[in-house]
């Protein structure tokens, strides 16, 4: 209908005062057929269209301003009706294993075919070596048509490319549905997208329903066949199979923080002399702390530094030092000395820390 509307057009000369022929007849009723249809899809050209068709002969003559609304708006609808499928599926990097796992489940509906999926946590669907993100984003919504998803997480919240995202899809009246990851409640969703359009939560009771409601408004948009019978239950069983996936994402994140949170107090433990020490042996070339035993006492050599020990206080304290580094994972034993004394060595999470150590004082003295 756009493409007959637009060949119509080709065959008119429109100069002022020129009166409505056969022409302008077939081409008001085209568009008068064809506003409707894209109504869901182009509202704002829905409105324009059907004023324009309405206003387009006055008193027998072809209005010419109304004549170039239509002439546009077609130009406009032949190139979004032309442009290629991708579902666009926006998220925070940290939510990238939910991710993973939708982009497993529509690829043995879709296809694999890397022009069906942009996603920059998955490779083969991510944004370029050497692009930059914004113009990239902006070339898949000029360049395709987009069924957008968006997973909704506490931490998709705190992300100025997805709020970025989320805006492009509602301005654009995208297709749009969104994914609640077991951490994030409806009264969650914020912006411009939020619970009143369609979301599945992955823990909810009618997140099955909502999934196959999901799969076949995927299908209708790649103009693929609806699932038979017969395919039903290979979906049912990876639609369940991806549900279950989800669902214990959360459990594992728990459990990750947990640990975090662990070695945030085992951090906090040490002391004003661990904090000095690891300083002194992170500045070291070779990461390396010697023991050193002679007749006189004991020699910790870390670098060019020797700490001469000669209490039993002190090496009680040196002691309880190697022991907290290594069950921080700060530090390992390397290789013993040649009279069997232990050759310590940091790991990089040592450094981290030290280097975090120099962040925090920084911070504190500019805000001071």
């Amino acid at each position: 209908m756009i493409d007959e509307g637009l060949s119509t057009i080709s065959k008119m000369k429109i100069l002022s005062n020129t009166p409505a022929g056969p022409n302008t007849i077939k081409l008001r009723e085209i568009i008068k057929n064809l506003y409707p249809l894209i109504s869901d899809d182009y509202p704002l050209l829905r409105d324009i269209l059907s004023k324009a068709e309405t206003k387009l002969i006055e008193n027998g003559i072809i209005n010419a301003f109304f004549f170039g609304d239509i002439r546009t708006s077609l130009k406009i609808l032949k190139d979004n009706y032309s442009r290629p499928p991708k579902i666009f599926i926006s998220h925070k990097s940290e939510d990238e294993a939910f991710v993973k796992a939708l982009v497993k489940l529509l690829r043995l509906y879709i296809g694999s075919d890397s022009e069906k999926i942009f996603c920059s946590s998955v490779p083969n669907y991510k944004i370029g070596i050497g692009k930059a993100i914004y113009p990239e984003i902006k070339v898949q919504f000029e360049e395709h048509e987009v069924f957008m998803i968006i997973v909704h997480s506490p931490r998709y919240y705190q992300s100025p490319v997805c709020l970025n995202e989320l805006g492009a899809a509602w301005i654009q009246n995208k297709e749009c549905y969104s994914f609640l990851t077991t951490d994030c409640e409806y009264d969650d969703m914020k912006g411009v997208i939020d619970s009143k359009f369609i979301s599945i939560k992955v823990n909810a009771e009618d997140a099955t329903d909502r999934m196959n409601e999901f799969i076949y408004k995927v299908l209708n948009f790649f103009n693929l066949p609806q699932l038979k019978l017969s395919v039903f239950s290979r979906w049912e069983s990876d639609r369940n199979e991806f549900l279950k996936e989800v669902c214990k994402l959360d459990l594992v994140e728990e459990q990750r923080e947990k640990v975090k949170d662990s070695e945030n107090l085992m951090q906090d433990s040490l002391s004003d002399f661990d904090k000095k020490h690891l300083k002194k042996w992170a500045e070291c070339d070779d990461g390396e702390c010697w023991i050193i035993e002679t007749m006189d006492g004991s020699f910790i050599q870390i670098g060019e530094e020797e700490f001469c020990v000669n209490s039993g206080r002190e090496r009680a304290e040196w002691d309880n030092f190697f022991e907290r580094l290594i069950e921080l994972g700060f530090a390992v034993i390397d290789r013993p000395n040649s009279d069997g004394s232990p050759i310590y060595k940091l790991k990089k999470s040592a450094y981290d820390y030290v280097e975090s150590l120099k962040t925090e004082v920084l911070q504190k003295a500019i805000s001071g």
